[in-house]
């Protein structure tokens, strides 16, 4: 194997990894507002100066810290549909299995994180359009590996692949939810249905009646019914 020397390219790329490591340890263990940057620093055995050379503040360095535990889960996500062994179909299992673990390896502290981060963000409108952007990146990430599926086994969508991303999405966050506050109603059959309906999402084909319905202008609403009031009769 050849050398390759620590060039500063190299070294400042470590010293980010291991910063985002180091945050990804504390963040879990503290919350966003309990974190702060000088333990992420003293736990990644660098100086605070060393976390601003790369992040601008808190909020950039756990945006940065979402991002890379996203594409990792992406990267995932591509293998276990490229897999040659056997159709997709055949990989619900596996799906299964993949986000049974993500959940299991810091899912559950992240959700709350998540949930954390984005009410702060709702605060602060800087904060918060970082965070919508990423957001969208998401979607059109998911649509993009949804859109390739569909063209890799020669099907026509019955909806737009963006709109079955953000249902997946959704989908995905309130699950998410449902198993930090209850584990139990998170199994592994329930997971497989889960990942049954979203490979339906991805790889059905259109409806015909659903086409014909869509492709007519929606009509006026008709109007509503009002109860006309009942007349009481006096007692006599």
């Amino acid at each position: 194997m050849a050398f390759e020397p620590l060039t500063p390219e190299r070294r400042r790329q470590q010293t980010r990894d291991y910063l985002l490591k180091a945050a990804e340890q504390v963040f879990a263990e503290r919350g966003f507002h309990g974190a702060s940057l000088d333990e992420v620093a003293a736990v990644a055995g660098f100086t605070k100066g060393a976390v601003y050379s790369n992040f601008k503040n808190k909020e950039d360095l756990f945006l940065a810290l979402l991002e890379s535990r996203y594409e990792h889960d992406m990267e995932a996500v591509r293998a276990t549909l490229e897999s040659p062994e056997g159709p997709p179909e055949a990989h619900l299992g596996d799906f299964a299995s993949l986000l049974r673990e993500q959940f299991e390896t810091g899912g559950d502290a992240w959700v709350t994180l998540d949930l954390e981060f984005s009410l702060y963000a709702k605060r602060n409108p800087d904060v918060l359009e970082k965070l919508a952007a990423f957001r969208r990146a998401d979607i059109e990430s998911i649509g993009a590996i949804i859109e390739a599926e569909r063209k890799r086994q020669d099907i026509e969508g019955s909806e737009p692949a963006e709109h079955a991303a953000r249902v997946v999405v959704a989908l995905m966050r309130g699950i998410g939810i449902m198993r930090m506050i209850d584990p139990a109603t998170v199994n592994e059959a329930f997971l497989e249905d889960v990942m049954g309906f979203i490979y339906r999402a991805m790889t059905s084909g259109p409806d015909d009646r659903t086409t014909e319905a869509a492709s007519k202008p929606p009509g006026p609403l008709p109007p509503a019914k009002r109860k006309t009031p009942q007349r009481r009769r006096n007692p006599r």
